[in-house]
């Protein structure tokens, strides 16, 4: 039977490591630069797409570019690129003119709203969004097992208490053991106020103020 303080030593342990590995400076240089490298150096032809078989090439061309180039994941276009990229822009995309592919093929001919090159830039974004957000889950699922019930628990209760001026109060007022689904939402949120909260420190015209930084949505 693991003793109660072993157990919050481990809780402890598996916050820390956690924390590592979702820091955002490093996330950022494994998923933001990269993309935004890849984004920067893609040339297409001026007076593209003026066809639809135009507009396939160019966003086929930047996603391959982007998931070889920049993540490093020629695997995850082992299929079809253009199906790929479609899907992309029919789950996530939203536009000048609307959300999904439909919408994306309008503003690429669409010059007065940044035509080609603001699809793809949103295009970018959102790999970036959906890359970052299978990273975070994926340390989640590799560092807490989903039976450890016990271990899950002091984790909530260690962040509820070392976190407490920066979570809501209608989060503070509940029990660890009904928050134990909600680790990863919590933890994440914690781990931007930490960053943000360096901001403060290093802030070169005085502190902002709590309101300029935190806005916390329902969990």
């Amino acid at each position: 039977m693991v003793k109660s303080c072993d157990l919050k030593e481990c809780a402890r342990a598996t916050i820390h490591t956690i924390t590592a590995q979702l820091n955002q400076v490093l996330i950022k240089s494994q998923f933001d630069d990269p993309v935004d490298e890849v984004a920067r150096q893609f040339a297409h032809r001026a007076d593209c797409p003026s066809t639809q078989n135009a507009f396939h090439k160019v966003i086929a061309e930047f996603v391959v570019q982007v998931y070889e180039k920049g993540l490093g994941a020629r695997w995850m276009l082992s299929g079809e690129p253009l199906g790929h990229v479609i899907a992309l822009l029919d789950d996530h995309y939203q536009g000048a003119y609307g959300r999904g592919y439909i919408a994306a093929a309008l503003e690429a001919n669409d010059f007065e709203e940044g035509g080609i090159d603001a699809v793809l830039n949103r295009l970018a974004e959102i790999i970036k969004d959906l890359e970052r957000l299978k990273h975070i889950k994926a340390v989640f699922t590799v560092n807490i097992a989903p039976s450890d019930w016990n271990l899950k628990c002091e984790m909530v209760g260690i962040l509820l208490q070392e976190y407490k001026p920066f979570l809501p109060d209608r989060l503070l007022a509940r029990k660890p053991w009904e928050l134990v689904d909600e680790i990863p939402s919590i933890m994440y949120r914690c781990i931007c106020s930490d960053s943000a909260l360096q901001e403060i420190l290093s802030y070169p015209e005085g502190p902002l103020t709590a309101g300029d930084l935190f806005s916390w949505g329902p969990l």
